[in-house]
């Protein structure tokens, strides 16, 4: 499981990670299956959808308000602050495996 990094756009900071909310929310919005197709990192509105989608859904995950707009987003987001995201989102730490007996590090037993 990744771990959240927070990042600040505009006076606010929101968590920030992928999440299956976020690959479905991009999915809708581009119909881009990402378990099946890569992102294409030339197309900026498809990059900066995808940035939205995970600020988006680690908000709501984490409970935290997340009233921006895709447009009102990216208003406040600089080149610079796109290429940092986009950087912290391909280098998230994995966050530790649960002890044995938490039910998230066991396999199932067909």
């Amino acid at each position: 499981m990744k771990t959240a990094i927070n990042i600040q756009v505009g006076d606010r900071v929101y968590p920030f990670r992928m999440t299956l909310g976020a690959m479905i929310r991009f999915k809708r919005v581009t119909g881009k299956d990402l378990a099946r197709e890569e992102l294409d990192s030339g197309n900026i509105e498809e990059v900066a959808q995808l940035l939205y989608a995970c600020l988006a859904s680690a908000s709501v995950a984490d409970r935290i308000p997340f009233s921006l707009t895709f447009d009102e987003f990216c208003d406040n987001l600089s080149a610079e602050d796109m290429l940092a995201m986009q950087d912290l989102l391909a280098n998230q730490p994995e966050s530790p495996d649960p002890a044995p007996g938490d039910g998230g590090g066991e396999e199932k037993k067909s």
